[in-house]
């Protein structure tokens, strides 16, 4: 028997051309070249959950209801555990670190405790998972959300709901991307594929400057050095 059958992954995030309006990836980039990065992301987000073979509940930007982020991602919440599902891990598209062993280690850790975290580095969370008898939906939404200080409400909110240190799991930190500084300095640490999926992105813009042309062109460069050592047909 599946353990992880009643965990669903629920991806909340903004569409592309709503995640560009609050967050830019690209400092002095048009819009339309954030919005390539934001998609980039999105799909990316995407083949990490398939790759992690738990069920999604995905509520984009248009499915999302609410008036302030907490209830927007309280009633995500709810949406999903009246699916009929008992544990739900959430994530966002701007975390690109995230991996399918990180998702299912999370889904395995709520087998275990009431709630896990993935802290992120700049105090947030990356990931919260719950369990279902630790979802107060109120007490949510009223979260000190989109500050420095998620993680030490989550955990104080983890706490008052079960009063146990032993109901809350943190997983490894990770970088999520808020700005064109966190894009930057996460580069060097991104998968191979999606580096070269925005080395086209950044075409015609990125070898003015030294950091990212070395972060993205030197493991294209040794791939492709080593595809020409090799005798056709490739």
């Amino acid at each position: 028997m599946n353990e992880t059958a009643d965990t669903a992954i629920l991806l909340f995030a903004h569409d592309a051309a709503h995640e560009t309006k609050y967050k830019s990836f690209c400092s002095g980039h048009a819009v339309a070249r954030n919005k390539e990065v934001a998609e980039v992301l999105l799909q990316h987000t995407f083949s990490v959950v398939k790759q992690s073979k738990l069920p999604l509940v995905t509520v984009l930007t248009a499915q999302q209801s609410g008036r302030t982020f907490g209830e927007r991602l309280a009633n995500a919440f709810q949406d999903a555990f009246e699916a009929g599902y008992q544990r739900v891990i959430c994530i966002g598209s701007d975390c690109p670190a995230l991996s399918a062993a990180d998702l299912r280690t999370a889904g395995e850790s709520l087998q275990q405790h009431d709630m896990v975290i993935g802290p992120a580095a700049d105090g947030g969370a990356y990931l919260i998972g719950m369990h279902i008898s630790c979802f107060d939906p109120e007490a949510f939404a009223m979260l000190n959300w989109q500050t420095g200080k998620v993680l030490d409400e989550l955990t104080l909110y983890s706490f008052r709901q079960h009063s146990t240190l032993g109901c809350f799991a943190l997983l490894a930190p990770k970088a999520d991307i808020d700005s064109a500084e966190d894009f930057t300095r996460v580069l060097q640490r991104l998968p191979f594929r999606l580096r070269i999926k925005l080395l086209i992105i950044y075409k015609g813009h990125f070898l003015r400057f030294p950091l990212l042309r070395n972060l993205l062109l030197k493991p294209l460069e040794l791939y492709l050095s080593k595809l020409l050592l090799r005798a056709p047909p490739f």
